[in-house]
């Protein structure tokens, strides 16, 4: 009980890291409090598409974690009401299929959603967004995946056993990819000062 508590509270977090928009791009266009934005440029523009994408990724999320919050509710729910080792059994079962359809949706979505749009070439910032962003890619594609490995090792799992080690499995999984993500990130250094800029 305890082993998929910590699963499912490990796949919550998924998703949490690797899609906020970086401060960089946020930030106006110009290098005073003088300057007037342009209306339109390859910056503003490729902002414009980021925005889209990062949202687009958001939702994705958004959706995996109701999904998994309503298995675990579901599960908690059965869990009060069995009586038997059969009933509760069942429920983990239950519980099972229910993260394993969440994540095939999210990894199939995450897989149609693509690469992020790459910044315009000649701004300020934009090789720690490309630098940024590919780190968070990387990230999500490590996820995704191990999340797909996981879901097939639970569609076979037929003992206990088979499923603790598709578990521990993705907890590796999962650790690893923070720890490459926390590299890359602490490798770009801090976000460059007016972003949007020419350079």
């Amino acid at each position: 009980m305890k082993k998929t508590s910590r699963v499912i509270t490990a796949l919550a977090m998924v998703g949490v890291l690797g899609v906020g928009l970086p401060v960089a791009a946020g930030a106006s266009s110009g290098s005073g409090s003088s300057t007037t934005t342009t209306a339109s440029t390859p910056w503003t523009t490729w902002k414009a598409t980021w925005v889209t994408y990062i949202t687009g990724i958001k939702a994705i999320n958004a959706t995996f974690h109701a999904s998994v919050s309503s298995a675990r509710a579901t599960y908690k729910s059965a869990l009060a009401s069995a009586t038997t080792k059969a009933e509760r059994q069942a429920a983990l079962v239950a519980l099972n299929v229910s993260v394993e359809a969440a994540i095939t949706t999210r990894v199939t979505a995450i897989t149609a959603a693509g690469s992020p749009p790459t910044p315009p070439a000649g701004y300020n910032g934009t090789a720690w967004i490309a630098g940024f962003q590919a780190a968070n890619e990387t990230y999500r594609t490590s996820v995704a995946n191990a999340q797909a490995t996981y879901a097939t090792s639970l569609s076979t799992a037929t003992t206990a056993t088979a499923r603790q080690a598709a578990r521990g499995a993705l907890e590796t999984a999962l650790g690893n990819a923070l720890s490459v993500r926390a590299t890359a990130m602490a490798s770009l250094g801090p976000a460059p000062t007016h972003p949007g800029s020419p350079s």
